[in-house]
């Protein structure tokens, strides 16, 4: 992965971080009738920050994302993390971000 696609990535990271702050305050003060209204354009910002990013789909970006998460602990590719990695880069994955 070079240097552009990481940064693709970390944009978009940045985009998912403002809209999980963003729903978490939407819902911080519990479920009312106008929170479907409400939450529609904040994942229609997201969807549209990732696409600005450069990603089609939301699945699009996290598998991206995964795929830096497993670069960042030495492997190759996810068949390369799937194939040599230990218990501990597992566990190391799951703490990495999703």
């Amino acid at each position: 992965m070079g240097e552009q696609e990481r940064y693709k990535v970390l944009s978009g990271r940045q985009a998912v971080n403002a809209y999980r702050l963003a729903h978490s305050q939407l819902y911080s003060g519990g479920w009312h009738k106008g929170i479907p209204e409400e939450h529609t354009p904040l994942f229609n910002t997201l969807l549209a920050e990732l696409k600005e990013c450069g990603f089609i789909t939301l699945q699009e970006f996290f598998d991206v994302s995964q795929e830096l998460n497993i670069k960042e602990l030495g492997f190759q590719s996810k068949g390369d993390f799937g194939a040599r990695a230990t218990g501990a880069d597992r566990e190391a994955l799951e703490e990495m971000w999703n």
